[in-house]
């Protein structure tokens, strides 16, 4: 009896504690959600044939101005291309930079925020239409990652930039076995996110 005596108050406790979590917020979700730890892959060579993909796009209407972001990627295992069409996925952009692999591919575009949103709001409504939203680093690289129907979403601020962020959309290959979400943990995508730059003119 003292026993049941004890547990009770426990399990209420534990009770108001997971309902206080189920009314949390998306908002809240997003600004507490811890950062999804990479795996580091063993430390491994610069690749031979290391080339710099550039990408640019207008930000803003108002004040407007050009941000060119460049990534490094291996030649030998991706090709890199700005296209005006035959895009891995729709998009409204004018021009979309994609990198194409064996066992994956990526399509990156610039997006625009709504109107009085910057990208903690972005965040936030993320957080609240997909459960499996997080955010990641890739060395100083942040970003918040989802699933988007076939593809692994990754969303990348700007820095010092309230009108725009670039969105990068991974893509499996044709007999890739590796469940979609672990390719976040993929080296050869860890090492390009991590080599992003943000340069505005």
């Amino acid at each position: 009896m003292k026993k049941w005596m004890i547990l009770a108050p426990l399990g209420l406790a534990a009770a108001g504690a997971a309902l206080l979590l189920l009314k949390k917020k998306p908002a809240e979700k997003a600004a507490s959600a811890k950062t999804v730890p990479v795996k580091k892959p063993a430390p491994a060579k610069a690749p031979a044939n290391l080339k710099t993909g550039s990408y640019s796009f207008i930000s803003g209407f108002q004040n407007a101005s050009t941000v060119e972001m460049t990534l490094d990627y291996d030649a030998d295992k991706f090709s890199f291309a700005v296209v005006e069409e035959n895009f891995l996925s729709y998009s409204s952009d004018s021009h979309v930079a994609i990198l194409e692999g064996e066992d994956f591919s990526l399509q990156l575009e610039y997006a625009a925020y709504y109107p009085g949103e910057d990208f903690a709001a972005h965040c936030a409504s993320l957080a609240e239409k997909h459960q499996d939203f997080a955010p990641v680093r890739y060395g100083s690289v942040d970003a918040v990652k989802y699933l988007e129907g076939d593809a692994l979403s990754f969303c990348l601020p700007i820095p010092e930039d309230a009108q725009s962020y670039v969105q990068v959309l991974l893509f499996k290959a044709k007999g890739n076995d590796t469940p979609l979400p672990d390719l976040a943990d993929d080296p050869d995508l860890g090492a390009m996110l991590a080599s992003v730059r943000f340069h505005r003119a």
